[in-house]
Formats: C-alpha cells, structure tokens, sequence
C-alpha cells in the first residue's frame, strides 16, 4: 500500500506510453509488408534506439562483465519478444480490433500471471485479486460483444 514511489509511476508511465505506441503502430504496418521482414527491421530500429539510453544509464563495469551478469532470462524475453510482435501483427491483420486485441491478451495474461505468480513466486491470491480476475473475464465479456 502507500504512495506509489516517483521512480515507478515513472516508469509506468513509460510502459503504457510504449504500449500505446506499440499497438496503434504494429496495427498501422502495412498490409502487405512482409510479416518477418518487419520483424527484423522493428529489432534494427529498436538496437538503434537502445544504444543512446547508455548515456542515461552508465554501466557500471567493463561490456564483458556487465554481459556475464545475464541470465536464462534474457533468452526468454527474447522469444517472448517474437512471439508478442508476430503475434499481434498477425492478429491485426487477421481483422483483429484495436479496441479488443490487445484489452483481450492482456486479461488473459493477468490471470496467468496471477497463478504463475502464487506457484513460482510465492505470491499471494487474496479475494481481492480474484476479484480481480472476475472483472477481467467480465471485461472480456463485455468488450467482445458486438454491437451496432
């Protein structure tokens, strides 16, 4: 509880602002633009943008050492990162809506947080949280009818 601290709204505020971007930009690829050559110039791009942020974010120790400071993890995000980038793409170009594509995925992805969270993070399920996941089906719901 408390006062959320500056350095997290922040960077929440970063996310959703990258989030927002990410969908009205993956939604406006053109059509017939190759879905993996996309990919592989969203990853150019994306390099090229990274690379500046060392200014903002100095490294401590040498390329090597900050390198063998990586985990497993980092391999995971990597697929992670694929698989969300084709996934949407395609699912915006299979007539998959702005206002729902994401809205759907998200809800989904925050019940099986939820439970991955209790049985590998020793996180805590309260009724609340399960309240929780009660609106996002909910949401789900509502947002995927149809209306005229």
């Amino acid at each position: 509880g408390g006062v959320m601290k500056v350095g997290l709204l922040l960077a929440l505020v970063i996310a959703v602002t990258g989030q927002v971007l990410y969908h009205v930009t993956q939604k406006s690829v053109a059509p017939d633009a190759h879905p993996i050559v996309s990919l592989v110039i969203f990853y150019l791009v994306a390099a090229l943008a990274t690379l500046p942020l060392f200014w903002l974010f100095p490294m401590a120790d040498t390329l090597a050492a900050e390198m063998g400071k990586l985990n497993w993890a980092v391999a995971g995000v990597a697929i992670s990162i694929v698989l969300v980038e084709i996934g949407f793409l395609l699912a915006y170009r299979a007539g998959g809506e702005l206002s729902t594509a994401f809205v759907t995925t998200a809800a989904i992805v925050a019940i099986s947080t939820l439970a991955i969270g209790a049985l590998f993070f020793g996180e805590t399920i309260s009724a609340v949280r399960v309240g929780g996941v009660a609106l996002c089906l909910a949401g789900i719901g509502l947002i995927s009818v149809k209306t005229a």
